[in-house]
């Protein structure tokens, strides 16, 4: 059996990262980081977002989840080199690409937390949204915005369809040949995604 150094029993799988001035999207299942396709989206489970306090820093992340959205714990007191709170509000939710891997998404930056609240806002008002389906979202656009002393970026986004949530144990499927454009429909079977 092989080894490698720097990884923990803990690991959780595939991640997504996100460069919020490039507006590019990755998700690491393992190796190197591989683009995601914003044009295919990629499934969020938005009714099951989760916060609390995380902290990222080089080789290190660490989640402290709170008991709901309306239910924060104490902030943890540790701070960083700089001397700056090492937590911040954060989240993590479930993610699926276009060939069916699931992914984690945490992120606790201002742009990616607003991004997550406005997804959500949207998301919750849909019929579909009630009936148990997830989003499959396209990012469109990161627009830098002033926020105190600093710049973030504000995430423009689309839903592009709702399909029914993938069961974790769902292998991944070969992308399908491609055939005759058919028309979309607004809501769609997990199958139409890719899984």
């Amino acid at each position: 059996m092989p080894i490698s150094f720097g990884e923990s029993s803990d690991a959780s799988g595939a991640y997504i990262r996100v460069n919020l001035p490039q507006n590019r999207w990755t998700v690491n299942k393992g190796g190197d980081p591989e683009a995601i396709d914003m044009a295919k989206g990629i499934a969020i489970d938005i009714a099951n977002v989760k916060f609390g306090w995380l902290k990222i820093a080089v080789g290190t992340r660490d989640w402290q989840e709170w008991p709901s959205p309306s239910q924060a714990t104490q902030k943890p007191t540790e701070t960083d080199a700089e001397g700056k709170p090492a937590y911040k509000q954060g989240f993590d939710v479930d993610c699926w690409m276009s060939d069916g891997t699931k992914a984690q998404f945490s992120n606790n930056s201002y742009g990616t937390g607003q991004f997550i609240a406005k997804l959500y806002n949207q998301a919750e008002n849909a019929p579909e949204f009630a009936q148990g389906m997830v989003p499959v979202v396209s990012v469109t656009t990161s627009t830098p915005v002033v926020v105190g002393k600093g710049t973030s970026y504000d995430l423009g986004f689309t839903i592009a369809k709702w399909i029914a949530k993938p069961a974790d144990s769902t292998p991944p499927k070969p992308e399908p040949v491609p055939t005759a454009a058919a028309p979309v429909a607004s809501v769609v079977d997990a199958d139409d995604f890719g899984f």
